[in-house]
């Protein structure tokens, strides 16, 4: 493990690169789903339709969706439309193309990334006190410093956990990359790339790569948990717990 890992050979650098990539943008995703928990929880002109529209994905089955998302991108039209836009001789294939691939992969993983949050935010901006908010508003708060001032403090328990558990997932961020191109054309992600290794090989039970995979497993798990507590005692730090 440490003979491919420093330096990584260009396998595994692809794999992990990827994975930094998916992890960055799962990380932005994060904050973007507060937001629009935040703005929901404002009642927000049509705020129950755009609660069901950005829900209803991650209701549907992940294999029914990767479907119905490779038939609409990986589509004839669609390669047309990038040969285009990119001035390409050829019509490509997204999800086979190197220089499309992982774009494709990432548009899909922000698509679905952050309905599943609304629910939890929702419970959790519901339960602040209408009193907390409505001596703010006599007191001239705008929504700015009522998200910062009053929002954010009060839920933080529930926001650094929640925070935590994102950066615990750094090694297993992958999105949908097998359901969509199986870790071909440059999209690996290290969690689908010892899958993979381990799918390969599924039928040899002598094989090195079980004893290989679970190796590097362990490593990752060790940086993972030294991060997350890390991450976790910064975070205990920024504000003090509110009971209400």
């Amino acid at each position: 493990v440490f003979e491919r890992l420093f330096p990584p050979d260009a396998e595994m650098g692809e794999a992990f690169s990827n994975t930094f990539i998916t992890f960055g943008v799962n990380m932005i995703m994060f904050f973007i789903g507060v937001f629009v928990s935040f703005f929901l929880y404002k009642k927000i002109f049509l705020y129950n339709a755009y609660r069901i529209l950005f829900y209803l994905p991650s209701i549907v089955s992940a294999v029914v969706m990767c479907a119905v998302y490779k038939d609409l991108i990986g589509s004839y039209n669609t390669g047309l439309l990038v040969q285009k836009l990119y001035n390409l001789n050829y019509v490509p294939d997204v999800f086979a193309d190197k220089n499309f691939a992982n774009t494709a992969v990432i548009i899909n993983m922000i698509w679905l990334t952050f309905p599943g949050n609304l629910i939890i935010w929702g419970g959790t901006f519901a339960r602040i006190p209408d009193g907390v908010i409505e001596s703010a508003r006599i007191d001239g708060v705008n929504w700015v410093q009522e998200a910062f001032r009053i929002i954010i403090p009060m839920v933080w328990p529930t926001f650094a956990l929640m925070f935590v558990l994102s950066i615990a997932g750094i090694f297993g961020a992958s999105g949908q990359v097998f359901l969509l191109t199986q870790g071909q054309a440059g999209t690996p992600t290290i969690s689908n790339w010892m899958y993979m290794q381990v799918y390969g090989v599924s039928i040899n039970n002598s094989s090195n790569a079980f004893n290989y995979m679970s190796a590097l497993g362990m490593f990752l798990t060790l940086i993972s948990c030294v991060v997350s507590l890390t991450i976790r005692k910064i975070s205990s730090k920024a504000f003090q717990g509110v009971e209400y």
